[in-house]
Formats: C-alpha cells, sequence, structure tokens
C-alpha cells in the first residue's frame, strides 16, 4: 500500500488493475480489507482504489470526533492526489454516508456514485444498535464474539444457520493484522450517528445507484427509497435476497448490480426524482 497525507491526516491506500477508476469506501471501524473478496473480481475492468480511512487499518487514528465531512474531505483530497478522477466510488454503510457528503460538497470529483446499504441519518435503532456496540468494545470483550453478536444485524439466516460459515466469517476479525483501534471507532461512531445529509442531497448532481437488500434489517430499504427520492439523478435497485453485507453473502448478484450501473451508457441515465429497477436474486 502508498501513504498520502491529506488534511493533516496520514492515509493508506492501494491502486490495482487496469480500467476506469472505481474507488470503494469501507463501513464503520472497517479497512479496505473490507473489500477483500470482491477486489480482485473488479481489478480485471476497473483502476481499484481502496483506502483506510482515518481511525481504521494503518492509516493514523487522530483525536476525534471525526465528522462525515471530515471522512469525505480526507477521501475528496486522495482522488486528487492521485489523479485519477472523477471516479466512480461505492460507499457501503459508513462509506455510503461519506460517498454521500461527497455527492453534496465534492460532487467534481465524481463521474457516478453507489450507495450501497446505506442511510441519510441514524434512527433510534441504529443509535441504540451502536451504543450496544461500544459497550461491549469498551468492556474488551473478545472481537470475534463481537462479531458473532452482530451478524444477525448484518447477514441473513442462510449463513447464521451455517454455524461454519458464520464462526468462519468472524474469525477473520481475528485475523486482521491490522485491527481497529477503540479509540478509531468511538471517533467514527461520533460522526456517523449525528450526520443528516437529507438537506443537501437535492443539490447533488452525479448520477447515483442505490442499492439495497430486501432483507437489511440494519439499514433497512426505506432508508434507500428516501435517499433515492431526494437525490436529482437516482436508481434505486432492491435485491431480494441480502442484508447489510450482502456484497460478502451475495456477492454475485451484488456486483453484478454495481457494475450494470457503472457500464451503463451515458445516455441511459435516469431523469426525474428517481427511478426503480428490478433487482435480481436468486
Amino acid at each position: 500500500m502508498a501513504t498520502a497525507t491529506v488534511n493533516g491526516t496520514t492515509l493508506h491506500y492501494d491502486v490495482r488493475g487496469e480500467g476506469p477508476p472505481l474507488l470503494l469506501v469501507s463501513g464503520l471501524g472497517a479497512s479496505s480489507s473490507a473489500w477483500a473478496a470482491v477486489v480482485p473480481r473488479l481489478v480485471a475492468d476497473h483502476t481499484v482504489i481502496t483506502v483506510d480511512n482515518r481511525g481504521t487499518g494503518r492509516s493514523a487514528v487522530p483525536p476525534g470526533p471525526y465528522a462525515i465531512d471530515d471522512l469525505a474531505d480526507d477521501t475528496a483530497a486522495l482522488v486528487e492526489h492521485v489523479g485519477l478522477g472523477p471516479v466512480a466510488a461505492v460507499g457501503w454503510s459508513l462509506g455510503g454516508s461519506v460517498l454521500q457528503s461527497m455527492l453534496i460538497r465534492h460532487g467534481h470529483h465524481l463521474r457516478r456514485a453507489v450507495l450501497l446499504n446505506a442511510f441519510p441519518s441514524y434512527t433510534p435503532v441504529q443509535d441504540a444498535w451502536l451504543d450496544c456496540g461500544l459497550v461491549l468494545r469498551r468492556a474488551g470483550v473478545d472481537p470475534v464474539a463481537i462479531a458473532l453478536t452482530g451478524m444477525p444485524w448484518g447477514f441473513t439466516g442462510r449463513m447464521l444457520a451455517d454455524h461454519d460459515a458464520a464462526a468462519a466469517q468472524a474469525e477473520l476479525l481475528r485475523q486482521d493484522p491490522h485491527p481497529t483501534t477503540l479509540a478509531g471507532f468511538e471517533a467514527q461512531a461520533a460522526g456517523l450517528r449525528v450526520y443528516d445529509s437529507r438537506p443537501g442531497l437535492p443539490g447533488a448532481t452525479t448520477p447515483t445507484l442505490v442499492l439495497a437488500g430486501a432483507e437489511d434489517v440494519l439499514t433497512p430499504v426505506a432508508q434507500s427509497v428516501e435517499m433515492a427520492a431526494l437525490l436529482p439523478d437516482a436508481v434505486l435497485q432492491v435485491l431480494p435476497r441480502g442484508g447489510h453485507g450482502m456484497v460478502v453473502e451475495y456477492p454475485d448478484d451484488t456486483l453484478a448490480a454495481i457494475t450494470a450501473f457503472l457500464d451503463r451508457p451515458e445516455h441511459a441515465e435516469a431523469a426525474g426524482p428517481f427511478a426503480a429497477v428490478a433487482g435480481a436474486g436468486s
């Protein structure tokens, strides 16, 4: 990985592959390793840019809180640093909040955007979910146990019923050579829970796919509908199978939806409040 110092913060990032540039922005407490399973499938047709957001992986952990706009400023500055913009970008969960801030404030760096299992602002249920996760981390609970207790919010019954698969997925956290620190997680969480993109979304002009899974209970489909309705040039797609972690559990359908949108001819951009398309699924 390479490093760049942007906005006074050192970020680790990686650029791989051939083709149009594609930036992947990770979720809460996740480093660029969150995309490890799908990057090899994208690099044949895209120049894939992954980054450890501030507070995660090998990037710096400055004192928090980290406002979502700060994370978006970091990411926009990184796009400038690598010199590959404007880029297509996929933002997953917190990464979707970062990408919304970029749509609002740094749209000139973006060619197209995909909001993956994203949300415009926190609900009371999401606040409570985050509070529980913070309690476990502050208590020093084993990270694999934390992952297992959180999996019902991220995966469907298909994975949860397969205890071998669920255990293997959770065990990946223990194998992470650069785990996110409590300080980094807390700093990201503090900015995320107060972010509200809704006032700014009507001014965003980048063509955007709002992609959700029908089984997502952490960021339910209603939140994707809300974002798509506010964005001037949005396509809403709901896949019939998949929860918050559908890019891991259902990678074929999820990547097919993403790449179909990114590869769509320019003249096919959506018009009006938003267009809805049917989801593929198995």
